[in-house]
């Protein structure tokens, strides 16, 4: 991988997305049915609800710098997931709320990181496509962070998270899925702002987040059910309604191989692949020397297998370097779109622990 810039940003271009059309008929019988049996397997899926075909990602080539070492809004909390608006040229980070910060509402010693996390206070950064901070809105009572969604319809521009934190451990995590436009120097109080755009897609769950594939409008759902995690895709569409009750188009388990040792990192959806990411901040244990153990692991929505898991050495060269989330984007719109598959890591310029906490976001193209 090339030297990595503090303001580099991913070249827009390639290769289009899209459905691909079966092959014609052949002349022998056994072709005929094979291409027969690939038809009826292609309209099985589609009347299930899933998106037509698409290329996956291309996880095993170089990635590509988007975003290297920008500063956030809290200087001193690491990122903990990222969304892109690439038509309206914006990127949202979130990140726990930085200790020390006095919000409305609060009580004596909420300010306190420790009571930050176990509340599942948010801080929410927009930036423009080189990294630039435009703006920042607190979400209080929210969750973690583990992923986040853009949705844009037309000229209306709403994010997706986690909200109603219930504190598990030391940390609050999401009980419910929040629509909200962006709204600077706002703050979002899950338990004392009007009006919020709750959604409850499955009951009996808990541990809820959520992603968005902008390209084929879908939702992903990572929920806890009975101790076991989950993902569950809807149509964008559908979920922006309210409704008494929510249908997903496919529904799979967590894989085995995040079992046990990995640590889960964040996660996206794109056509019919769900991709997943792990791995640890460099360590004593996990050596800048050895490259870190980020992986990145795509499955099929279909069948809920593995298609593809691969370590990931891009930027290897990077400080701290612990991965932090997955997005996708429509990288270049109009007639012939291009999307790309973004993975980040939390930085910093150096490896002195009191250097503030930056973003990195690296890319993958379509194969």
């Amino acid at each position: 991988m090339t030297e990595l810039s503090r303001r580099a940003f991913v070249r827009l271009g390639g290769a289009a997305a899209g459905a691909g059309a079966l092959a014609a008929a052949g002349t022998t019988a056994a072709a005929a049915a094979g291409r027969g049996a690939a038809a009826s397997a292609e309209r099985t899926a589609a009347s299930a609800g899933l998106p037509g075909r698409a290329r996956p990602f291309d996880l095993t080539t170089p990635a590509e710098p988007f975003l290297v070492n920008v500063g956030l809004h809290d200087q001193r909390t690491i990122m903990q997931s990222f969304a892109v608006d690439s038509p309206g040229g914006h990127v949202y980070v979130v990140q726990i709320t930085q200790g020390g910060t006095v919000l409305p509402g609060d009580a004596p010693g909420d300010e306190a990181y420790a009571r930050r996390v176990a509340r599942g206070d948010l801080t929410l950064s927009k930036l423009d496509l080189a990294g630039n901070l435009l703006g920042h809105m607190y979400l209080k009572r929210f969750g973690h962070g583990v992923a986040i969604g853009v949705e844009r319809s037309g000229r209306d521009v709403h994010l997706w998270t986690e909200v109603d934190a219930v504190t598990e451990g030391t940390s609050g995590w999401g009980t419910r899925l929040l629509r909200f436009p962006f709204a600077d120097g706002t703050v979002i109080d899950a338990d004392a702002t009007p009006g919020l755009q709750r959604r409850e897609l499955l009951p009996g769950v808990d541990r809820t987040t959520c992603n968005v594939d902008p390209v084929h409008r879908t939702l992903v759902m990572r929920y806890r059910r009975d101790g076991a995690f989950r993902y569950a895709l809807f149509d964008l569409d559908d979920v922006r309604r309210e409704q008494p009750a929510y249908v997903p188009v496919a529904d799979v388990a967590q894989p085995d191989v995040l079992s046990g040792g990995p640590v889960f990192q964040g996660y996206a959806t794109y056509g019919r692949d769900l991709y997943l990411y792990d791995g640890q901040i460099y360590s004593d244990t996990n050596p800048p020397s050895g490259q870190g153990n980020a992986h990145l692991t795509r499955v099929d929505w279909r069948t809920g297998a593995v298609a593809e898991r691969i370590r990931t050495t891009d930027g290897h060269e990077l400080h701290r370097r612990e991965p932090e989330g997955l997005g996708v984007w429509l990288a270049s719109p109009g007639r012939r779109p291009t999307a790309r598959l973004g993975f980040a890591f939390g930085t910093s310029v150096t490896a002195n622990p009191d250097d503030d906490r930056l973003c990195t976001i690296l890319t993958k193209r379509l194969g």
